[in-house]
């Protein structure tokens, strides 16, 4: 035979203020007003909630959006401060440079185009407001929300520290140059900056 137990919440309030007054009470006897404002309370406590709910998400959202729009006044004001054009030119022949190393048969060659790819990143998130002394830094301090090739920046800087640290011993193919250089054009131009 199968028995049920169910949890007496009546049991319980009434052993706990037993225990603190020491005065036994009955619920049953408990006056109507007093369990109306123990609902009264309730609802008002739960619309309370949904409205602070609502209220986070909104504020959430309004700074999200504020983010964006302060992101985009600053590159507008680099970009009539500097020229668009002299910007441009000089991202792209460095970019240039970038990709005619890493398609070059010389593994060296491919070694540097990787470091000087993420310089040129560093320098970008610098340029564009992130905080950290080093890429790495940069990173862990970037907002998956306005930077959406994120995770593949890591991808990237994490080939690139490889390298780094075993330089030669490290064993690069011409398929993880290019997918790494991949990687780079990504993000370089989620910031238009090739």
């Amino acid at each position: 035979m199968y028995t049920a137990y169910t949890l007496n919440f009546e049991y319980i309030f009434s052993n706990l203020y037993q225990a603190i007054t020491g005065v036994h009470v009955d619920f049953s006897q408990v006056p109507g007003q007093v369990v109306f404002w123990a609902q009264t309370v309730t609802i008002v406590g739960m619309v309370i909630s949904v409205v602070l709910l609502v209220l986070i998400v909104w504020v959430r959202i309004r700074t999200i959006v504020v983010e964006e729009e302060g992101f985009a006044r600053l590159d507008a004001e680099e970009r009539a401060t500097h020229g668009t054009e002299e910007i441009s030119e000089t991202k792209n022949m460095r970019w240039e440079a970038i990709t005619m190393m890493a398609i070059s048969p010389n593994a060296s060659d491919w070694r540097a185009a990787i470091i000087d790819a993420d310089t040129m990143m560093q320098a970008m998130l610098t340029e564009h407001g992130y905080i950290g002394a080093t890429l790495g830094e940069q990173l862990k301090n970037a907002n998956p929300l306005q930077f959406t090739t994120l995770d593949v920046a890591w991808e990237a800087h994490k080939m690139r520290n490889a390298i780094a640290h075993m330089g030669e011993a490290f064993p690069l193919t011409e398929r993880d140059v290019r997918a790494t250089i991949d990687f780079y054009r990504r993000v370089f131009e989620e910031f238009q900056y090739i």
